[in-house]
């Protein structure tokens, strides 16, 4: 059996729980604020499945590419089958993702692991249908990893066990949705300064701090960017509020537009390219138009947004026609703002935040594209290195870019550099370089998982196939969805002629990648 290497990405961490008090203890003090934040969009992008007033109508999903069929039950169990190769089963959908405003996408739980669900419910069509990116896979595929991004801009407090790719503890959120510490910073020492009365307030005020630390606050999660990057010895977990985004991330974007498609989480990319931002610099942000505690009902919000467009604009600005002004509610938003298809699918929609003055078709650019960093600080060479490495797993055209670039930051004492420059080298046969590369890697970090994975090949080749199983063990037991170390393990052990370990890792596998067929026919095999 051929052995399966594999690349991974750097992970990140949440702050520790014992510093949050939750927004309910919020709640005593600040009532009003609460009660009608506890209804908007950033309150609720994140449930327990039936868990809020947003209620889904329940279809059976079909996939035209593999066969699969998918029956969602109104307990949130889903059923399914593909004929072609004979496996069917049931899983739970445990937390929602996502108001329900434009959809939602579903997690489920195996052994502590958390997944994205293959499917996903579309309020525009008011129905279930694969999840973005599920469209288009040879088989079933339930154990795609919930990223840590995800959960760091849809819950408080994610509690992802270390060392792991998606385990969580117990209790995997410390609270569901955006809560109050999410934008006003860790609750803790403001309530015993407010139980104290030493009059400390030790709490944050974004709209007080300065332009680049009071937009950092939304950037955190309305700034996807072409790619992202955790700055050396940090990462987005460690980013709050009052701190500058910039320290922990390094976010690139295209220096041209792409072909008129955006991320629906590009508002700020999108706004700063918009003459709204130019014209009036720091002044202008996301508070001007936006109120993070409360949103208008929807009937109101074309009235809403327009007194928002009159703090700067004068009605005479406008040179519509008087008449189909009115046919749109006189809604600044139709024209500037309109909904535009989001690259996460045909289903999802965005509020397009470049502000044309006249709406108009999507453009593409011909040109030559590159990364730059939206912020203006001086970011670091090593960042566009893993920036470039990104974008080469699905374009090889970046490679030599990549490459280049990693070498340059070969230097350093960073395992993340490291492992990506040893995958470019074992990608180019470069046997040596990428062991040693490899060997560097877990001397720094001795559990990371793409050395190690991919180490434990060349250990097989080089007749060290104990010590590559003892590798492959550890890699598999954090990472189950990582089915290549899962299947190398299955394969040595059964060239060991151990088949009762052998059954138990196939086994194993099956339970997070059913119709995952290598797998399936060693196990018959050696059941035979």
């Amino acid at each position: 059996m051929r052995l399966t290497s594999f690349i991974f990405a750097a992970l990140a961490f949440a702050a520790p729980e014992s510093d949050l008090v939750g927004s309910k203890v919020c709640a005593g003090c600040h009532a009003s604020i609460a009660q009608t934040y506890f209804t908007t969009g950033m309150a609720r992008t994140s449930s327990s499945v039936g868990g809020s007033s947003f209620r889904e109508r329940f279809n059976d999903v079909n996939d035209p590419h593999n066969g699969a069929r998918y029956r969602i039950g109104s307990n949130y169990r889903v059923n399914f089958n593909r004929s072609a190769s004979g496996v069917a089963g049931a899983f739970d959908l445990k937390w929602a993702i996502g108001s329900g405003a434009v959809g939602r996408s579903y997690i489920t739980n195996i052994e502590g692991f958390l997944f994205q669900a293959p499917v996903s419910y579309f309020s525009s069509a008011a129905r279930w249908d694969l999840s973005p990116g599920f469209a288009g896979k040879p088989v079933i595929d339930l154990a795609r990893p919930i990223e840590a991004a995800c959960l760091q801009c849809h819950t408080t407090g994610p509690q992802l066990i270390e060392g792991t790719q998606n385990r969580y503890a117990d209790r995997p959120f410390f609270e569901m949705g955006i809560g109050c510490e999410r934008c006003h910073g860790l609750g803790r020492r403001h309530v015993e300064a407010m139980k104290s009365g030493s009059g400390e307030r030790a709490i944050v005020n974004p709209a007080k701090l300065d332009a680049a630390r009071r937009d950092s606050v939304c950037l955190q999660c309305h700034l996807t960017g072409a790619v992202r990057v955790a700055r050396f010895g940090t990462s987005a977990f460690a980013y709050q509020p009052g701190d500058l985004l910039s320290n922990h991330l390094s976010v690139f974007v295209w220096s041209s537009a792409v072909n008129g498609l955006a991320a629906a989480t590009d508002h700020a990319e999108q706004f700063s390219r918009s003459k709204c931002s130019q014209v009036s610099g720091a002044k202008m942000w996301c508070g001007s138009c936006h109120d993070s505690h409360s949103e208008p009902v929807p009937e109101q919000r074309a009235s809403f947004f327009r007194q928002r467009c009159l703090t700067c604009h004068e009605t005479t600005s406008c040179k519509e026609a008087a008449p189909l002004r009115a046919t749109r509610q006189d809604d600044c938003r139709a024209c500037h703002m309109p909904k535009a298809q989001s690259l996460e699918g045909e289903h999802v929609a965005f509020t397009l935040h470049s502000i044309p003055r006249r709406a108009s078709a999507p453009s593409s650019s011909s040109g030559i594209r590159d990364l730059r960093p939206f912020f203006s600080s001086l970011t670091a060479e090593r960042d566009l290195a893993l920036a470039y490495a990104s974008l080469a797993l699905t374009d090889s055209t970046w490679r030599p870019r990549a490459l280049t670039l990693l070498e340059k930051s070969a230097s350093l004492a960073d395992p993340v550099v490291l492992a990506q420059l040893a995958q470019f080298y074992d990608a180019q046969g470069k046997r040596e370089k990428a062991m040693e590369l490899y060997r560097r890697v877990l001397r720094l970090d001795p559990r990371h998982p793409t050395a190690a994975a991919n180490l434990g090949i060349y250990l097989t080749q080089n007749g060290q196939s104990r010590q590559a199983m003892e590798l492959w063990k550890d890699v598999f037991a954090r990472y189950p969805a990582l089915v290549g170390p899962g299947m190398n393990l299955a394969a040595a052990q059964y060239e060991a002629g151990d088949r009762k370990a052998c059954e138990a890792t196939l086994l194993r596998i099956l339970r997070f990648h059913p119709d995952f067929t290598a797998a399936r026919q060693l196990l018959e095999h050696l059941r035979r």
